[in-house]
Protein backbone atom coordinates (compact mmCIF):
# COMPACT_ATOMS: atom_id res chain seq x y z
CA UNK A 1 0.00 0.00 0.00
CA UNK A 2 1.31 3.47 -0.91
CA UNK A 3 1.62 5.35 2.38
CA UNK A 4 2.48 8.82 1.17
CA UNK A 5 2.43 11.17 -1.75
CA UNK A 6 4.67 14.17 -2.31
CA UNK A 7 4.19 17.86 -3.02
CA UNK A 8 7.16 19.53 -4.67
CA UNK A 9 7.29 23.32 -5.21
CA UNK A 10 9.91 24.31 -7.78
CA UNK A 11 11.07 27.49 -9.48
CA UNK A 12 14.15 27.44 -11.71
CA UNK A 13 16.76 24.83 -10.71
CA UNK A 14 16.01 22.01 -13.13
CA UNK A 15 19.22 20.10 -12.40
CA UNK A 16 18.51 19.85 -8.66
CA UNK A 17 14.80 19.22 -9.26
CA UNK A 18 15.55 16.26 -11.52
CA UNK A 19 18.04 14.88 -9.00
CA UNK A 20 15.29 14.85 -6.36
CA UNK A 21 12.70 13.32 -8.69
CA UNK A 22 15.09 10.69 -10.03
CA UNK A 23 16.03 9.46 -6.57
CA UNK A 24 12.47 9.61 -5.29
CA UNK A 25 11.25 7.50 -8.22
CA UNK A 26 14.15 5.04 -7.78
CA UNK A 27 12.94 4.14 -4.29
CA UNK A 28 9.21 5.03 -4.49
CA UNK A 29 8.14 4.25 -8.08
CA UNK A 30 4.40 4.18 -7.35
CA UNK A 31 4.02 7.11 -4.97
CA UNK A 32 2.15 10.07 -6.51
CA UNK A 33 3.95 13.41 -6.86
CA UNK A 34 2.44 16.85 -7.42
CA UNK A 35 5.03 19.19 -8.97
CA UNK A 36 4.13 22.89 -8.79
CA UNK A 37 6.15 25.62 -10.49
CA UNK A 38 5.90 28.82 -8.46
CA UNK A 39 5.60 31.09 -11.48
CA UNK A 40 9.04 30.00 -12.63
CA UNK A 41 10.40 27.73 -15.35
CA UNK A 42 8.35 25.19 -17.28
CA UNK A 43 8.90 21.81 -15.61
CA UNK A 44 6.32 19.95 -17.69
CA UNK A 45 8.88 17.71 -19.42
CA UNK A 46 10.37 16.64 -16.10
CA UNK A 47 6.87 16.07 -14.75
CA UNK A 48 6.10 13.79 -17.69
CA UNK A 49 9.42 11.94 -17.37
CA UNK A 50 8.87 11.18 -13.68
CA UNK A 51 5.07 10.71 -13.79
CA UNK A 52 4.13 13.82 -11.80
CA UNK A 53 0.89 15.76 -11.73
CA UNK A 54 2.09 19.19 -12.87
CA UNK A 55 0.81 22.72 -12.22
CA UNK A 56 2.15 26.21 -12.98
CA UNK A 57 0.92 28.87 -10.53
CA UNK A 58 1.40 32.59 -9.85
CA UNK A 59 4.70 33.36 -8.17
CA UNK A 60 4.16 33.91 -4.43
CA UNK A 61 7.73 33.78 -3.16
CA UNK A 62 8.91 36.97 -4.81
CA UNK A 63 10.72 37.81 -8.03
CA UNK A 64 12.03 40.86 -9.89
CA UNK A 65 8.70 41.65 -11.52
CA UNK A 66 6.21 41.37 -8.65
CA UNK A 67 8.35 42.97 -5.94
CA UNK A 68 7.13 40.68 -3.14
CA UNK A 69 9.20 40.74 0.03
CA UNK A 70 10.96 37.38 0.02
CA UNK A 71 11.35 37.45 3.81
CA UNK A 72 7.67 37.75 4.82
CA UNK A 73 4.62 35.84 3.66
CA UNK A 74 1.43 37.83 4.20
CA UNK A 75 -1.99 36.16 4.47
CA UNK A 76 -2.49 36.22 0.69
CA UNK A 77 0.61 34.15 0.05
CA UNK A 78 0.13 31.91 3.08
CA UNK A 79 -3.38 31.06 1.89
CA UNK A 80 -1.99 30.12 -1.51
CA UNK A 81 0.54 27.84 0.18
CA UNK A 82 -2.26 25.95 1.94
CA UNK A 83 -4.39 25.82 -1.21
CA UNK A 84 -1.54 24.21 -3.12
CA UNK A 85 -1.19 21.60 -0.42
CA UNK A 86 -4.91 20.87 -0.52
CA UNK A 87 -4.63 20.46 -4.29
CA UNK A 88 -1.85 17.93 -3.70
CA UNK A 89 -3.74 16.04 -0.98
CA UNK A 90 -6.85 15.83 -3.15
CA UNK A 91 -4.82 14.44 -6.04
CA UNK A 92 -2.64 11.97 -4.12
CA UNK A 93 -5.32 10.56 -1.79
CA UNK A 94 -2.63 9.06 0.45
CA UNK A 95 -2.35 8.78 4.23
CA UNK A 96 0.58 11.19 4.40
CA UNK A 97 2.23 13.89 2.33
CA UNK A 98 5.98 14.44 2.05
CA UNK A 99 7.35 17.91 1.40
CA UNK A 100 9.97 17.83 -1.34
CA UNK A 101 12.42 20.63 -2.10
CA UNK A 102 15.32 20.81 -4.52
CA UNK A 103 17.82 20.12 -1.72
CA UNK A 104 16.37 16.75 -0.67
CA UNK A 105 18.24 13.49 -1.30
CA UNK A 106 16.22 10.26 -1.06
CA UNK A 107 18.86 7.58 -0.42
CA UNK A 108 16.70 4.51 0.13
CA UNK A 109 13.20 3.18 0.69
CA UNK A 110 11.58 3.37 4.13
CA UNK A 111 8.15 2.73 5.66
CA UNK A 112 6.07 4.51 8.28
CA UNK A 113 5.51 2.38 11.35
CA UNK A 114 3.08 4.36 13.50
CA UNK A 115 0.48 7.11 13.02
CA UNK A 116 1.49 10.75 13.47
CA UNK A 117 0.31 14.26 12.65
CA UNK A 118 3.58 16.02 11.72
CA UNK A 119 7.18 14.85 11.58
CA UNK A 120 10.20 16.93 10.62
CA UNK A 121 13.87 17.53 11.41
CA UNK A 122 15.43 17.17 14.86
CA UNK A 123 17.39 20.42 14.73
CA UNK A 124 14.58 22.83 13.95
CA UNK A 125 13.99 26.44 14.80
CA UNK A 126 12.71 27.65 18.17
CA UNK A 127 8.96 28.26 18.15
CA UNK A 128 8.16 31.95 18.85
CA UNK A 129 6.76 32.47 22.34
CA UNK A 130 3.30 33.72 21.35
CA UNK A 131 2.76 30.86 18.93
CA UNK A 132 4.02 28.35 21.48
CA UNK A 133 1.56 29.75 24.03
CA UNK A 134 -1.37 29.51 21.61
CA UNK A 135 -0.61 25.85 20.86
CA UNK A 136 -0.55 25.03 24.56
CA UNK A 137 -3.60 27.08 25.56
CA UNK A 138 -5.82 26.31 22.58
CA UNK A 139 -4.61 22.87 21.53
CA UNK A 140 -3.11 21.46 24.70
CA UNK A 141 0.09 20.73 22.78
CA UNK A 142 3.61 21.68 23.87
CA UNK A 143 5.47 22.92 20.80
CA UNK A 144 9.09 23.86 21.42
CA UNK A 145 10.48 23.79 17.91
CA UNK A 146 9.52 23.46 14.25
CA UNK A 147 11.16 21.92 11.20
CA UNK A 148 8.72 21.21 8.39
CA UNK A 149 11.33 21.46 5.66
CA UNK A 150 12.04 19.18 2.71
CA UNK A 151 11.71 15.52 3.68
CA UNK A 152 9.19 16.17 6.44
CA UNK A 153 5.64 14.80 6.35
CA UNK A 154 2.15 15.58 7.58
CA UNK A 155 -0.96 13.47 7.98
CA UNK A 156 -3.15 14.26 4.97
CA UNK A 157 -6.39 13.18 6.64
CA UNK A 158 -5.75 15.54 9.56
CA UNK A 159 -4.75 18.33 7.18
CA UNK A 160 -7.98 18.03 5.21
CA UNK A 161 -10.08 17.84 8.38
CA UNK A 162 -8.70 21.14 9.72
CA UNK A 163 -8.13 22.88 6.37
CA UNK A 164 -11.26 25.06 6.34
CA UNK A 165 -10.64 26.21 9.90
CA UNK A 166 -7.03 27.09 9.08
CA UNK A 167 -8.09 29.09 6.01
CA UNK A 168 -10.63 31.04 8.07
CA UNK A 169 -8.07 31.67 10.81
CA UNK A 170 -5.50 33.00 8.34
CA UNK A 171 -8.03 35.21 6.55
CA UNK A 172 -9.32 36.75 9.77
CA UNK A 173 -6.18 36.98 11.90
CA UNK A 174 -2.77 36.57 10.27
CA UNK A 175 -2.05 40.03 8.86
CA UNK A 176 -3.44 41.78 11.94
CA UNK A 177 -1.45 39.64 14.38
CA UNK A 178 1.75 40.02 12.37
CA UNK A 179 1.34 43.82 12.27
CA UNK A 180 0.41 44.24 15.95
CA UNK A 181 2.96 41.76 17.34
CA UNK A 182 6.02 41.98 15.10
CA UNK A 183 8.49 41.94 17.99
CA UNK A 184 10.73 38.90 18.66
CA UNK A 185 8.60 36.08 20.01
CA UNK A 186 5.45 37.67 18.57
CA UNK A 187 3.45 36.65 15.52
CA UNK A 188 5.82 37.57 12.70
CA UNK A 189 6.62 33.87 12.41
CA UNK A 190 3.15 33.22 10.99
CA UNK A 191 4.60 34.30 7.66
CA UNK A 192 7.09 31.41 7.67
CA UNK A 193 5.28 28.44 6.19
CA UNK A 194 7.06 25.68 8.12
CA UNK A 195 6.31 27.55 11.37
CA UNK A 196 2.74 28.10 10.19
CA UNK A 197 2.16 24.40 9.57
CA UNK A 198 3.34 23.38 13.03
CA UNK A 199 1.39 26.24 14.61
CA UNK A 200 -1.93 25.55 12.93
CA UNK A 201 -1.72 21.82 13.60
CA UNK A 202 -0.68 22.51 17.21
CA UNK A 203 -3.50 24.97 17.87
CA UNK A 204 -5.87 22.18 16.90
CA UNK A 205 -4.32 19.58 19.16
CA UNK A 206 -1.86 17.87 16.80
CA UNK A 207 1.74 17.37 17.86
CA UNK A 208 4.97 17.96 15.93
CA UNK A 209 7.53 15.15 16.27
CA UNK A 210 10.96 14.32 14.94
CA UNK A 211 11.06 12.11 11.84
CA UNK A 212 13.03 8.89 12.21
CA UNK A 213 13.77 8.78 8.44
CA UNK A 214 15.05 12.36 8.08
CA UNK A 215 18.36 14.06 8.76
CA UNK A 216 20.20 17.18 7.61
CA UNK A 217 23.67 17.68 6.20
CA UNK A 218 24.61 19.65 9.34
CA UNK A 219 24.16 16.45 11.39
CA UNK A 220 27.38 14.42 11.46
CA UNK A 221 25.58 11.09 10.88
CA UNK A 222 23.28 12.30 8.07
CA UNK A 223 24.40 9.64 5.58
CA UNK A 224 22.89 6.91 7.75
CA UNK A 225 19.32 8.21 7.19
CA UNK A 226 17.03 7.41 4.24
CA UNK A 227 16.28 11.08 3.53
CA UNK A 228 18.69 14.01 3.77
CA UNK A 229 17.76 17.69 3.72
CA UNK A 230 20.19 20.51 2.77
CA UNK A 231 21.77 18.45 -0.04
CA UNK A 232 22.89 21.35 -2.23
CA UNK A 233 25.47 19.70 -4.52
CA UNK A 234 23.29 20.54 -7.53
CA UNK A 235 22.91 24.23 -6.81
CA UNK A 236 24.60 26.59 -9.26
Amino acid sequence: MVQFGAVFPCYSNKKATEFVLENFRKHFPENPIVLISDGGADFSLLAEKYSCDYHWRENIFGNDSNGYDKNVYDAYRTLEFYRRHKLACDYCKTEYMMLLEDDVYIQRHFTIDEPFALKGVRIGGVMPANLKRDCLEQGGVQVNNYGMCGGSMYNAEIFLSIYDDIIKDIEENQDRLMAEHSYPGGYKGLGVVDISTVYHFGKRGHKYQHAEWLSEVRESNHLSYPVIHQWKQHYS
